[in-house]
C-alpha cells in the first residue's frame, strides 16, 4: 500500500518552491498513481518557476520528464498491474479535437500539461491517466526512461519535422537536452551531424553521441564551420536548439542550409517573439523554416531504440540528487554549474 503521505517540491508562486509532506495523491478513475523513480529537470521547469508559462497553475509541483514504478490503480484501470516499471507521456490532450484526430496531439489548444497545469513527478508519487502510461523495459535504466520526453523532443523535430534522410547532413546550433537528442536521431537516421555549442563540456557530451564533428562557436565562426563541414554546399537541415533570447542562432540557421534546405526551430523562445530572418535569401532559395513542438507519438519508437542499444542518452545525463536537493539542481541547471546538461531527481531516494 501506497504512505499516506509524500514528499513533494511546490511551486507556490513564481519564483517560490518549498519541500512539503502532503497526502499522497489516490489515482481517480482511469487513473493510475506512480511511485517516481526519476525525474529530470527540464529548462521549461525554469520557465515556468520564472512566470512564462501563461496557463500554469500555481500552487503546482513541478516535474514533467520522469519515470517509475505502477503504485496502485484507480478505479476502471485495467491492462497495468502494480511494480510495473513505466515512463509516463506528460501531454495530456483532449483526443477529440480536429488535431487529436489528426494525430497532432502536441497542437490540441484543450490539452492539459503535467508539471504545470496538473501536479506532476517533483514528488514520490503522482496520480497520472493510465493512457498516458507507457511501460518500460528492463534494459531502460531509470534516468533513461525518465528522459523519454526530451528525447522524443528531438526525435519529432528530425524525423517528423525536417524528415532528415541517411545520407543527409545535419548542423544542430546547441547542444543542450534537446539539441543532444537531435544530434542522436540525427545519427540514427543516418545523417552527418556537426553540433555546435560553446560550452566544452557540452561538445563532448556530443562527441560522445555521436557528431561527426563538434565545433566551439567561440572558437570559430559556425557558419564557416558549416561551410567547412559540407564542403560548400551548406547543409540539408539545420535545427535551432538554443532557445532562450538568442535571436541570432535562427538567422545563423537559415544561412547555413543549402538552397532548398530547411531549418527547425525546436528551441523555446521565452524572451524572442519576434525573430530577424534573411527574408531574400529564404525566398531566392527556397528554404524552409518549420516549427517543432513537443514529442507527439514519440515515446514507443524512443524506448525502442534505447532499449535495442541504437540511441545513447547517458552521455548527456551529467547528475542524479534526492529530491531534497531540488533546488541545487534548479539553480545548477539554471546556471550550468559543474558542467550540468541533465539533472535528475529520484524522488524516493535520500542520496
Amino acid at each position: 500500500m501506497p504512505p499516506p503521505t509524500s514528499l513533494a517540491a511546490v511551486a507556490k508562486a513564481p519564483g517560490r518552491i518549498v519541500l512539503e509532506e502532503r497526502p499522497t495523491p489516490r489515482p481517480g478513475p482511469g487513473e493510475v498513481l506512480i511511485e517516481v523513480g526519476a525525474c529530470a529537470i527540464c529548462g521549461s521547469d525554469l520557465h515556468l518557476l520564472d512566470g512564462h508559462f501563461s496557463r500554469a497553475r500555481f500552487p503546482v509541483v513541478p516535474g514533467h520528464e520522469f519515470m517509475g514504478r505502477i503504485a496502485a490503480l484507480g478505479p476502471g484501470v485495467g491492462g497495468f498491474a502494480p511494480g510495473v516499471r513505466a515512463c509516463v507521456e506528460n501531454h495530456v490532450a483532449c483526443g477529440e479535437c480536429r488535431f487529436c484526430r489528426a494525430g497532432r496531439e502536441n497542437l490540441c489548444r484543450e490539452a492539459r500539461s503535467i508539471g504545470f497545469n496538473v501536479d506532476g513527478a517533483y514528488s514520490q508519487h503522482v496520480a497520472v491517466p493510465a493512457r498516458c502510461v507507457i511501460p518500460l523495459p528492463d534494459q531502460v535504466e531509470d534516468a533513461a526512461g525518465a528522459v523519454m520526453q526530451t528525447l522524443g523532443t528531438g526525435y519529432h523535430a528530425v524525423t517528423a519535422r525536417a524528415r532528415l534522410e541517411a545520407g543527409e547532413t545535419a548542423a544542430i546550433l546547441g547542444m543542450g537536452p534537446v539539441g543532444l537528442c537531435a544530434l542522436a536521431a540525427a545519427k540514427l537516421a543516418g545523417a552527418r551531424a556537426i553540433a555546435l555549442d560553446a560550452l566544452p563540456e557540452r561538445l563532448e557530451a556530443a562527441r560522445r553521441m555521436g557528431a561527426d564533428e563538434a565545433v566551439n562557436v567561440r572558437e570559430e565562426d559556425p557558419l564557416l564551420a558549416v561551410e567547412r563541414f559540407t564542403r560548400g554546399e551548406g547543409a540539408d537541415a539545420a535545427f535551432e536548439a538554443v532557445g532562450g533570447a538568442q535571436q541570432e542562432t535562427v538567422r545563423q540557421a537559415v544561412r547555413m542550409i543549402r538552397r532548398g534546405g530547411r531549418v527547425v526551430v525546436v528551441g523555446h523562445f521565452a524572451g524572442a517573439e519576434e525573430v530577424p530572418v534573411p527574408i531574400v535569401e529564404l525566398q531566392d532559395e527556397e528554404k524552409d523554416i518549420l516549427g517543432s513542438r513537443g514529442h507527439p507519438n514519440t515515446f514507443r519508437a524512443c524506448i525502442s531504440h534505447v532499449a535495442a542499444g541504437k540511441l545513447d542518452v547517458r552521455p548527456m545525463i551529467t547528475h542524479t540528487l534526492p529530491l531534497s536537493e531540488v533546488e541545487r539542481g534548479l539553480r545548477m541547471t539554471r546556471e550550468r554549474l559543474d558542467g550540468a546538461i541533465k539533472v535528475v531527481l529520484t524522488p524516493n531516494q535520500t542520496r
